[in-house]
């Protein structure tokens, strides 16, 4: 009976040990999801800020296109665009969570901020195609270029507007990938 009762403590005891190890491995698995989580979060708020910095340079460049000849209604449609993608930028990275509040609010926010980015598009796309209307009538209207100079803007501007698409959809796909990435990350952490 003696015997029964020595093993019955020890596998008490052993399952106390087994109990106190899964729990430091969970905090530690926790500990590293949450630092992953951290990382992922920083990227989007570096991503996210592109575009600010993109619509800022935009900014920066009305006073050239001012003294290049550019209308008022192109400097004003340029300056309400840029400021405007700005503003709803910053706007919009408010839903960026932090992981100190509870994951549930935080699921919810990166799923808001998620899908305001993928829906960003359809307003993008629109406001840029405006802003190229008002660029080619301005540039016809004032016929601002002769024979090859503009031959050599409408090049220029064909370049970077493809180049600033790509990068623009690129940057678009990286938020919406990192955002599933941490969403994917704030389920797991839910899981422990």
């Amino acid at each position: 009976m003696e015997t029964t009762d020595n093993t019955l403590l020890e596998m008490q005891q052993q399952m106390k040990q087994l109990r106190e190890k899964l729990e430091s491995q969970k905090i530690i698995n926790e500990r590293i999801l949450r630092k992953s989580c951290g990382r992922t979060i920083d990227r989007l708020r570096f991503k996210s800020n592109v575009p600010v910095f993109a619509g800022a340079a935009g900014l920066a460049l009305i006073p050239f296109l001012h003294h290049q000849g550019f209308s008022n209604l192109l400097l004003i449609v340029t300056g309400v665009l840029m400021i405007a993608g700005i503003s709803a930028t910053l706007i919009t990275k408010q839903y960026i969570p932090n992981l100190d509040k509870d994951l549930v609010s935080a699921t919810t926010e990166l799923s808001k901020f998620r899908r305001i980015n993928a829906d960003w598009i359809k307003y993008g796309l629109p406001a840029l195609f405006v802003w190229l209307g008002v660029l080619i009538w301005d540039v016809a209207s004032n016929q601002m270029f002769s024979g090859s100079e503009l031959y050599g803007f409408i090049a220029g501007a064909s370049v970077g507007l493809v180049i600033g698409l790509i990068l623009g959809l690129k940057n678009r796909r990286d938020i919406l990938n990192a955002s599933d990435d941490l969403l994917s990350q704030i389920e797991d952490l839910k899981k422990n």
